[in-house]
């Protein structure tokens, strides 16, 4: 048996918590808490200004936990001391998420300008 044989023993390598803490932090930012707030505060009945402006303020409010999210579990990358490339991936997903996020809040401002004109032409006819 050699010396260098028995210097360095195998360890078994295990993924570090803070990998599974990011997956969670997002999934539950991207996909859960919006989701949820979405349906929860969605309109089943008919559509009034308070049932709009509802809709209006969960769409904003699921895109701004989205992006939170996302810097969140780039935070924890860097935190965590993660190679370049993760930080690299996880600066893109939060860049990603962020566009998009805007993008889904300009157009659920102009869903809730259709909206309320269409309860406005509605009332009108009345």
């Amino acid at each position: 048996m050699s010396a260098t044989a028995t210097d360095h023993p195998q360890v078994a390598v295990r993924a570090p918590r803070w990998f599974a803490r990011r997956r969670f932090v997002l999934i539950m930012s991207l996909f859960v808490i919006p989701i949820a707030l979405s349906a929860s505060l969605n309109s089943y009945g008919p559509l009034t200004v308070d049932s709009a402006l509802r809709m209006a303020f969960a769409s904003v409010a699921g895109q701004t936990i989205a992006i939170i999210g996302a810097l969140v579990a780039l935070v924890i990358t860097l935190t965590s001391r993660r190679s370049l490339p993760g930080v690299i991936f996880f600066a893109l997903v939060a860049l990603l998420v962020t566009v998009n996020a805007v993008s889904a809040m300009s157009g659920s401002g102009q869903l809730l300008l259709d909206r309320l004109d269409l309860i406005a032409e509605t009332a009108a006819l009345d």
